[in-house]
């Protein structure tokens, strides 16, 4: 099986984390997952359309750093804020009530 298949049906984080042999650490997961791995699926996006014949060792080390990447970019207290999940647009709207209601 080719390991982006492997990887598609990997379940967890964790798992992906473990699959790539990346360390990682708990807490950072624990508050950014969603993020690590959308920045994850990013970055292998614009690599392998950058590198479209990859034999498989070099798909591993990809995505190895992409992973790398991406939770890095989350464990530094000190990194640019991150645009939000829905691309700009807000996901709930609260307006105040009109004044008299």
């Amino acid at each position: 099986m080719r390991l982006a298949d492997e990887l598609a049906h990997v379940d967890r984080a964790e798992d992906l984390f473990a699959r790539l042999g990346v360390d990682f650490d708990p807490r950072v997961m624990a508050v950014h997952r969603l993020h690590v791995l959308r920045r994850f699926g990013i970055e292998v996006r614009r690599m392998e359309t950058q590198s479209a014949s990859m034999n498989e060792a070099e798909s591993k080390r990809l995505y190895q750093r992409a992973l790398t990447d991406a939770h890095a970019h989350f464990a530094n207290p000190s990194r640019p804020a991150e645009p939000p999940l829905c691309f700009g647009r807000n996901l709930v709207q609260i307006r105040r009530p009109p004044s008299g209601a």
